[in-house]
């Protein structure tokens, strides 16, 4: 699995993907709000690789969960094709 971002391609294996989506689906905007300089909102996103954050706008936020469902939902898909 894969995720594609403002440059950044974060390669998972199906078990990495689940334990992050499990990580992350927990987590509330307006729990991790930060400011940029420029006074926007954000949320700043850990990923399981160190150097590697991912920063979020609101929009920006849902939009990416939006994803993260419909990529394990092909994931059950694939689940019941190939096994």
């Amino acid at each position: 699995m894969n995720i594609w971002r403002a440059g950044v391609l974060m390669n998972f294996s199906f078990e990495q993907f689940d334990a992050f989506c499990s990580a992350t689906k927990k987590l509330s905007f307006d729990e991790y709000l930060e400011n940029r300089p420029d006074g926007k909102e954000v949320v700043i996103l850990s990923t399981p690789f160190p150097d590697i954050s991912l920063v979020f706008t609101r929009d920006e936020w849902h939009e990416f969960f939006v994803k993260i469902d419909e990529a394990l939902y092909m994931k059950k898909v694939y689940d019941l094709v190939y096994h």
